[in-house]
């Protein structure tokens, strides 16, 4: 070859490159444009039979055109690549015999939109926040270029003067979505659009990464800023979800966002939950066990009469209120708790042993017996035993399993004296209650001389005849039949205690 001919190959291919140079990289200034929404067949006062989630694989105007002229209500304007749109039963019928099978893919059948009932978490991230990125020919780039109005942007794949090839980037995107139990729904958005005027297709796709950093490219993209909206599978790497966006064709990527639809299910209630009943002075005695599947529990709440006492790790399933009031029946109420919430109420009620009940009557002898006091009671509920005192002072003590009796045959024959009874239990001491009595020996004795015989009947006589004023002694001597009178009776009574 001639080096006339080596320079025409030469000037031909600098020509080529700078023609193909100058025209992919004039000035592009595109505007957002809206892209349409995957719920743009369905109207929300009608209740379909069945819906679809349908992909819609759309490479090129011819096929974007069939779909547009016999289901024109798809909102699809926002030119080639993938969309993807819920489909009545009927409706979907129809796109079956219009475009061929490689043009969509059913991704869901007896699908169920996502309403707001759901639980919901939505997370955007601007196109330069990127999570990594990837190239062999730092084809990777942060400016947002040609979209008009974009701030924060990542541009993927470029071309090169002398080479008529494009070269391909990548970059992802994390999110870390809340706990959950299960997932109801994720859409993924991409909203950006393509700085290359060459090809006229679009050369970028998105996919989810996976645990092992491989990515699916299912979804293409428009060339138009555009929002690319899509129903994504559940696919994690590690405990987030990664869309990832690659591409050859200088795309730059505005913003990502996630749409997460999830449900998120309280802990099992726990079990057997058991409140002393009056077994102990000072506490309550509250257990309860751990419910099946508690793998997700991350703390116990109890509860008394409504309010929160205290909280528990997975640990502990007993707690001994010192906090309980007596006389009161409360009720303990435990919950379980993981990072979704909180589980219903398991409840028992439960109380502390009570303080003893005093007795209700005693009754000690009046002077009924010559050389002791009987004294008597009503037993006591809540009663172990019972204590008896004279005067203060204590005398014994009886069992509750015992008669309520007891004989004080250490009396002041001339004197009165106050029994007391006392109710005791673990918890403590009652209230007393009292009654007075005394021995028979002094009654008749009216001449204080020790015997009782015919000189008391004598003075009897005279203090009812009004011939003697008698002492106080003299006057408790004589009313031998108690009953705040002397009289008659008090004579007929003390001579049959002198004739025995």
């Amino acid at each position: 070859m001639s080096k006339i001919l080596i320079y025409r190959f030469i000037l031909i291919m600098c020509f080529l490159s700078f023609g193909l140079s100058t025209d992919n990289h004039k000035e592009i200034n595109r505007p957002f444009k809206e892209a349409g929404s995957i719920e743009a067949l369905i109207n929300p006062d009608i209740i379909y039979d069945e819906l679809v989630l349908v992909q819609l694989d759309l490479p090129t105007d011819s096929v974007l055109s069939i779909i547009k002229n016999n289901i024109p209500n798809l909102d699809l304007n926002i030119g080639v690549g993938s969309y993807h749109r819920v489909f009545p039963i009927d409706i979907f019928d129809r796109l079956e015999n219009i475009i061929s099978s490689k043009n969509y893919k059913i991704l869901k059948r007896n699908y169920t939109l996502p309403n707001e009932s759901r639980q919901y978490w939505i997370e955007m991230k601007q196109g330069g926040n990127t999570s990594g990125t990837y190239t062999d020919d730092d084809a990777i780039s942060y400016t947002c270029d040609c979209l008009n109005g974009a701030s924060d942007c990542v541009k993927l794949g470029w071309y090169s003067w002398y080479n008529p090839l494009d070269y391909w980037g990548e970059a992802w995107w994390g999110f870390l979505p809340p706990v959950h139990s299960y997932v109801n729904e994720i859409r993924v958005t991409v909203r950006g659009g393509q700085c290359d005027l060459l090809p006229l297709s679009s050369e970028t796709y998105m996919g989810m990464m996976d645990n092992n950093g491989n990515w699916s490219q299912d979804y293409q993209l428009s060339i138009d800023y555009t929002d690319n909206i899509f129903v994504v599978p559940e696919t994690w790497s590690g405990n987030m979800l990664m869309p990832r966006v690659g591409s050859e064709d200088n795309y730059v990527v505005d913003q990502v966002t996630l749409q997460f639809f999830y449900t998120c299910l309280s802990p099992n209630i726990p079990d057997y939950v058991v409140s002393s009943d009056g077994n102990y002075c000072d506490y309550v005695n509250i257990s309860w066990e751990e419910p099946e599947n508690n793998d997700d529990i991350t703390n116990y709440n109890l509860y008394r009469d409504g309010n929160l006492i205290t909280q528990f790790g997975t640990d502990v399933f007993g707690f001994q209120d010192y906090g309980a009031t007596q006389d009161v029946i409360h009720q303990y109420c435990v919950t379980s708790l993981n990072e979704c919430g909180e589980s219903e109420y398991s409840c028992n009620t439960g109380y502390l042993k009570q303080n003893p009940i005093p007795v209700d009557f005693v009754d000690a002898s009046d002077g009924f017996f010559e050389e002791y006091v009987y004294i008597t009671w009503d037993p006591s509920e809540n009663t172990s035993s019972y204590k008896i005192y004279r005067d203060e002072i204590w005398l014994g003590i009886i069992d509750s399993s015992l008669e309520p009796e007891y004989t004080d045959y250490y009396i002041d024959y001339e004197f009165e004296h106050e029994y007391c009874i006392e109710s005791i239990n673990d918890c403590g001491e009652s209230n007393w209650v009292c009654d007075i009595g005394y021995g028979a020996l002094g009654l008749g004795d009216i001449n204080d001389d020790s015997e009782v015989d015919v000189l008391d009947v004598v003075l009897l006589v005279n203090i009812i005849l009004d011939y003697i004023d008698p002492n106080d002694n003299q006057i408790w001597a004589s009313d031998i039949n108690n009953d705040d009178q002397i009289n008659i009776q008090d004579i007929i009574m003390l001579v049959n205690l002198i004739l025995n």
